[in-house]
């Protein structure tokens, strides 16, 4: 996996052999914010394998499943997905963990110019 950050916003990306998923998050300190989910553009002629409900609930639920682990309560404000990827599997449910906890260790998070 490969964890990059580009301002705000900390990505985390999954390339395997079948699939490939990438998911950006943005994090709130209000406890209570609407979380925006936005997709990012798909290449002309891409078929849509994702909603923004699919990957706003594995997000949500990972999320919470990190927060329960670590005992910390992480917030998000953003999240953004690529609708051309698959969310099987719960894929979007462990790339949100993998980040939150490479975030609570203070792991490396290559910057991204913008």
């Amino acid at each position: 996996m490969q964890f990059t950050k580009l301002e705000k916003m900390f990505r985390v990306s999954r390339i395997t052999g079948t699939q490939d998923n990438i998911l950006g998050i943005v994090f709130s300190e209000n406890k209570n914010e609407t979380i925006n989910v936005i997709e990012w553009k798909t290449k002309k002629g891409a078929t849509i394998k994702t909603t923004a409900p699919q990957v706003l609930e594995q997000v949500e639920f990972g999320l919470k499943k990190a927060n329960e682990e670590l005992g910390k309560n992480y917030q998000l404000s953003e999240i953004h997905f690529l609708p051309s990827e698959s969310a099987s599997n719960s894929v979007y449910e462990f790339l949100i963990q993998a980040l939150v906890q490479r975030y609570d260790s203070d792991g490396e998070f290559r910057d991204l110019k913008s």
